[in-house]
């Protein structure tokens, strides 16, 4: 049963703002000289950065959908969409004596965010709990166009990937999440239960004559 709780006990227990600050904390050591903010998620782009003073070149980092599947312990899972908006401008070099384009710099920014996504030290941005960014489906870098922006002289990329906070949920069998026992071939998701005593014998069976 689910018990009252206040907003503030909510909000310290919330899995998923921690982890997007984290996302946000790990890139902006990453970018040092690119502005690394939350977003609430998916809007509009171009509104938000019409109604706020950010300047370019930045990352704003949100996520777009949630889903909760649950396995017979009532433990549940949570695996996000997340999406860090890419902004960039045109920007005159002075050191080099030359003017980089704003696409250049979104698609520089862009490649660096996979980079990281890929990194087996950095993809997890520092959490327990958390898996790898998944393979499907797999980061990937996006142009996102509309022709105001483009007048005013903004490109817009995202980097959209998808991670799962694991372990969450009360136990409502009264005892430890049971570890689950898989069968199933490679190429299919196979069947899981929480001990041996519960696989039906005739699934049990196939699985003795595989093991011999």
């Amino acid at each position: 049963m689910i018990e009252p709780q206040s907003l503030s006990e909510l909000i310290a227990v919330d899995p998923v703002f921690g982890l997007q600050k984290a996302i946000c904390d790990t890139l902006h050591r990453l970018f040092p000289d690119v502005s690394v903010r939350q977003h609430p998620g998916k809007l509009d782009v171009y509104d938000v950065i019409e109604g706020e003073t950010i300047a370019a070149p930045a990352i704003l980092v949100g996520w777009t959908a949630i889903k909760t599947p649950r396995d017979v312990t009532g433990a549940y899972e949570l695996p996000i969409d997340f999406a860090a908006y890419i902004i960039a401008e045109d920007y005159a070099d002075r050191a080099q004596n030359r003017a980089i384009d704003r696409q250049a710099i979104a698609f520089a920014i862009g490649s660096r965010l996979l980079d990281i996504l890929q990194d087996p030290d950095l993809q997890c941005f520092d959490q327990t709990g958390v898996t790898p960014p998944a393979a499907k489906p797999e980061p990937a870098l996006r142009p996102l166009f509309t022709a105001t922006a483009h007048g005013k002289g903004t490109a817009y990329y995202a980097v959209t990937w998808q991670q799962t906070i694991v372990g969450l949920g009360p136990d409502l069998t009264g005892g430890p999440t049971p570890a689950m026992v898989p069968y199933g071939d490679a190429d299919g998701p196979g069947l899981t239960f929480a001990s041996d005593d519960d696989i039906p014998p005739e699934i049990a069976a196939l699985i003795k004559e595989d093991s011999q």
